[in-house]
């Protein structure tokens, strides 16, 4: 594409059914216009393309979710990926693409995407598979419970309760390796079941493709226990307050990175564009309008592949 001046960021969807609140936050980058030093970072290859597409998962509130008035993408991830475009010059459209769906196509021959913005956590084996990640945030692993529901405070409460996952997600995962498993229920060589150790019955893990499923399937019932991050737990109790609460304290909190395939030319001016909005202040308003801030980071976090959590792990080493 043409490199302009000052570059308004357009959204594109495909439309898919999600709930989530109908009214975004305002305009959180109010001001903020091409860098021209981090712009000149963007090979000349990937600015004559014209607008480069973005995959998400709209079906992960507040981070980002589907306005169900107007069928817009939303959400502050993607104030945030807005926000990059912007810096960096470039015109971005943002796709709703199924979550585990977006790794195979970013690493497609002929991927349409130029990278992911979609609440990921860096992992060695999505490393190992052909992704970076660079680090714009943190969050843990939380629970959501019905109002009378089972306690929960360790992933050991998980035994012998159903519990809704997203599929592909570090909730799904860490659900099955507590048992010493991998998705699906094959048994991870020299690992053990931390439910049979402790006397228990098993997990029941049902996963489902958005993450409005996994909600909905705790609010109907379904399931006993709802696992998602923290700011997608915190979002759904706030969004039904008389009905879910939230479980426990957080656990496993660790970076969320933005998805590209490895060694994209993106890579650096992505990076300077993540620092720049944190530096001067758009990324603290857009935290902060969408009520996440506990979350943020500072610049010097931002950074390459960082796989390290903080603090209490949710689930042994498997």
């Amino acid at each position: 594409m043409k490199r302009l001046p000052i570059i308004l960021v357009t959204v594109a969807v495909t439309l898919a059914a999600c709930g989530g609140s109908s009214t975004a936050p305002a305009a959180s980058s109010a001001g903020l216009a091409k860098v021209a030093s981090i712009a000149a970072e963007v090979p000349a290859s990937i600015t004559s393309q014209g607008q480069l597409q973005i995959a998400t998962d709209a079906s992960y509130a507040p981070n980002e979710l589907i306005n169900p008035d107007t069928g817009a993408v939303q959400g502050w991830d993607i104030d945030l990926g807005n926000a990059i475009c912007k810096v960096l010059g470039l015109t971005c459209t943002f796709t709703n693409v199924s979550f585990d769906n977006i790794i195979p196509q970013l690493k497609a021959s002929n991927s349409r995407y130029a990278f992911s913005l979609s609440s990921w956590t860096p992992t060695q084996k999505r490393e190992d598979g052909g992704i970076d990640f660079i680090t714009y945030y943190k969050a843990g692993e939380a629970w959501a419970v019905n109002t009378g529901g089972p306690t929960v405070n360790t992933a050991a409460d998980m035994c012998g309760h159903t519990v809704s996952v997203q599929t592909t997600t570090t909730e799904e995962s860490d659900a099955w390796g507590f048992m010493g498993k991998q998705v699906g229920g094959t048994a991870i060589p020299n690992d053990k079941d931390n439910c049979a150790t402790a006397g228990k019955q098993k997990i029941t893990v049902s996963s489902f493709e958005k993450q409005t499923d996994v909600t909905s399937a705790l609010l109907s019932g379904r399931v006993e226990i709802m696992w998602a991050d923290q700011p997608v737990t915190d979002y759904a109790v706030k969004q039904n307050n008389s009905k879910l609460k939230v479980a426990g304290k957080p656990c496993s909190v660790s970076p969320y990175g933005i998805a590209l395939i490895k060694g994209s030319p993106l890579e650096k001016p992505i990076t300077d564009a993540v620092k720049y909005l944190i530096d001067n202040g758009y990324y603290t308003t857009i935290l902060n309008n969408w009520g996440v801030k506990d979350g943020a980071v500072k610049s010097s976090d931002v950074k390459l592949n960082d796989n390290n959590s903080i603090g209490d792990s949710c689930v042994p080493t498997y």
